[in-house]
């Protein structure tokens, strides 16, 4: 699965959101993306004055950026495979030496 990048409908965030089979999870990015050209909209300055922020800790999507937020989370978890934690850990293991393990031996 692609890198899949759901806005913010503020215009200043965006979620990246990306599926690693390696470790069967999935890895949910949060981009801030500043002010643009430095210069903050009438509405964003008075959002500051009287509340002392301009909501830069939320991310807020609307319907269409909604649905798009649970299909790409939906399509994730179908890429995942059920794993075991042994399964896992074995694979985890295998990926990080680089060495290959015969679960016949295992049993």
């Amino acid at each position: 699965m692609k890198t899949e990048i759901i806005n913010c409908d503020c215009g200043s965030h965006s979620l990246h959101i990306k599926v690693d089979k390696n470790y069967n999870c999935v890895n949910l990015g949060l981009w801030l993306y500043g002010f643009h050209d430095g210069k903050l909209s009438w509405k964003n300055r008075f959002k500051i004055l009287f509340n002392g922020h301009t909501d830069s800790d939320l991310i807020i999507l609307h319907k269409e950026e909604l649905q798009k937020y649970i299909d790409v989370l939906q399509k994730a978890n179908e890429e995942l495979e059920d794993l075991t934690p042994r399964e896992r850990t074995i694979r985890k293991f295998e990926k990080e030496t680089g060495m290959k393990i015969d679960r016949n031996d295992l049993k």
